[in-house]
């Protein structure tokens, strides 16, 4: 690759990455309130509620397919159980809603521990 693509398609990701960043959003800090695990529907899906959820999620929801669900399963249920602050993004577009219910479920992005 010469250098003159190299810059533009740095440029290219430099431009994109707002779009990318405005994809998700967080709530504040809080505390996970509820964790349920479903066997059949979705192959496997787990839904989580907030103490303090934000207006565009109900809640959060993950797939046992997605490449991170161990992982994410895993610090959901610690947090939980361990009662410990979190702050969780998630993708609130209407293609990524939860389909297992009729409120805004959004699907899972992001959980950090504070």
């Amino acid at each position: 690759m010469n250098f003159k693509r190299c810059n533009l398609l740095a440029l290219m990701l430099l431009l994109a990455m707002p779009v990318m960043a405005a994809s998700y959003i967080g709530s504040e800090e809080t505390y996970i309130s509820s964790v349920i695990s479903y066997n059949q529907f979705g192959a496997g899906d787990v839904v989580f509620r907030l103490d303090k959820p934000i207006q565009q999620c109900h809640g959060y929801w993950i797939n046992k397919g997605d490449p991170g669900f161990e992982a994410n399963l895993s610090m959901i249920i610690a947090a939980y159980q361990a009662k410990s602050p979190v702050m969780i993004y998630g993708l609130p577009a209407q293609s990524e809603k939860w389909k297992g219910s009729r409120n805004h479920w959004c699907k899972l992005y992001q959980i950090t521990y504070r």
